[in-house]
């Protein structure tokens, strides 16, 4: 994965960083990246190492449901087995009637519900992101834990999941953007006044973002996909975040776009007044060593010498 350098992109991650929602302290960090999709070097070593992890994933899945099958297999052998028993007892034995009738109602029906459940997990190998079983999905993904270890260098995405990856249609990822950007946008378009300038050259941050991303990707012939992924966020402080992958298989193209926001609990505390401290006098003072002396000016009580303890009060 190669980064392309994107003069409009690079623009757009630069309103996004570090953004502040008004007075408040949440604050929106965001970036769009473009990259290729040719490998070369280390990614052809990363993704031969990751593309023999997902095939040892694969047959592990495909042994573990083989045991499955067998014991679902096993269980229904035996299910019939215990039945043509009770059907034989049942001749020899008229007081055991109703208990196998119970049996002979109740076991097909857990044979057969077995056996679906079976059914349905020998279909896990598929996914929105396409059938793991196929090269095409294997390097699809390959392709997008790329570019999160590249847009992320401090983490390692090896251990992604294909069900962490959903593919999005197009008019659903644009609401979803437009919804989480669309107050920075309004902050951005406001004028010194505070007001909405009437100019038409002010245009909407949200739709430069989409207008930048066709331009890169042909957002009409990308396949979108999103990650679903929050343990390398602060989740202290994070609202919320979303990581969409544009991917233009035609131009061997991708955008990915990041976007979290969260609140800068460090700034709300430094911003918070401090109210000076109080210095309460004490009810009651002790003095150890200390006798009555009326001749200060200031009219209060100075002990010395008794070693009482006495409440000490101004005599103004």
């Amino acid at each position: 994965m190669k980064f392309l350098e994107n003069e409009k992109l690079i623009e757009l991650t630069g309103q996004l960083s570090e953004a502040t929602l008004g007075q408040s302290h949440r604050i929106i960090n965001g970036r769009i990246e473009a990259y290729t999709m040719k490998r070369a070097g280390n990614d052809k070593k990363f993704a031969h190492t990751l593309g023999q992890k997902f095939i040892a994933d694969l047959e592990e899945q495909q042994q573990l449901l083989h045991d499955l099958t067998q014991v679902a297999a096993s269980q229904r052998a035996a299910d019939t087995s215990l039945l043509r028993k009770a059907k034989t007892k049942k001749k020899r034995s008229n007081s055991a009637t109703s208990f196998l009738e119970a049996i002979s109602k109740k076991k097909p029906k857990s044979g057969r519900a077995r056996s679906q459940s079976v059914d349905i997990t020998l279909h896990t190998n598929k996914h929105t992101l396409g059938d793991i079983s196929e090269l095409a999905t294997r390097r699809l993904m390959t392709d997008l834990i790329l570019t999160l270890n590249a847009s992320f260098p401090d983490y390692d995405f090896s251990n992604a999941k294909p069900q962490q990856f959903e593919k999005l249609g197009l008019a659903r990822v644009q609401r979803g953007i437009s919804e989480r950007l669309s107050e920075l946008a309004t902050l951005r378009k406001l004028d010194a006044t505070g007001k909405l300038p009437n100019s038409s050259s002010n245009v909407d941050l949200v739709v430069e973002i989409f207008s930048a991303l066709d331009s890169v990707v042909s957002l009409k012939e990308c396949d979108i996909y999103s990650f679903e992924d929050e343990s390398f966020l602060d989740e202290s402080d994070h609202l919320w975040s979303f990581h969409y992958f544009f991917v233009n298989k035609s131009l061997r193209r991708l955008v990915f776009f990041t976007c979290s926001e969260h609140i800068d609990v460090r700034d709300e505390d430094a911003s918070e007044e401090t109210e000076p401290e109080i210095m309460m006098p004490s009810e009651f003072q002790m003095l150890e060593n200390s006798e009555f002396d009326y001749s200060n000016t200031q009219g209060d009580a100075v002990f010395s010498g008794t070693g009482m303890s006495v409440p000490l009060y101004s005599t103004i």
